[in-house]
């Protein structure tokens, strides 16, 4: 009789870090991405100092990066992601639709863009595309993106 193939045990989860200057905001991306069976949060930061500590610390799969942060601005946080480790899979989240704004977050290494009132419908799914190593654009961002070229 052939031998059954072991059962495979859990799969590791997605870590992800949630950097965001709005308790609020954090603890609600918390909720959501810990209901999901394939993700965990490992850590949070309330500014851009706080993330690239807890980045260096926790080495997150995924950032999710407030663009707007006090201390250190989110730009700068993913300029020090990027001299750090190559490829750092981040997504940058603003309550900015600004088309320069977003190419700016692009240009500088994130895999995507979401605008904070979009999260709900579009956070889990860009967190597990960005996970896969894609990109992850919005239909209301590559719009923005399409008009503004």
């Amino acid at each position: 009789m052939p031998e059954s193939p072991p059962v495979p045990t859990e799969q590791r989860k997605i870590g992800v870090l949630v950097i965001d200057d709005h308790e609020g905001m954090r603890e609600g991306i918390n909720a959501m991405v810990n209901a999901q069976s394939d993700m965990t949060v490992l850590g949070q930061a309330g500014n851009g100092e706080e993330a690239i500590q807890q980045f260096r610390d926790l080495r997150p799969d995924i950032s999710l990066l407030d663009w707007n942060l006090p201390v250190v601005q989110g730009e700068d946080v993913l300029r020090t992601l990027n001299a750090e480790i190559p490829k750092p899979r981040v997504i940058v989240m603003s309550a900015l639709n600004d088309v320069t704004c977003i190419q700016r977050a692009l240009s500088l290494g994130a895999q995507s863009y979401l605008h904070k009132d979009m999260l709900r419908r579009e956070l889990l799914p860009a967190i597990r595309a960005v996970h896969e190593g894609q990109q992850y654009m919005p239909e209301e961002i590559a719009g923005l993106l399409d008009a503004g070229n």
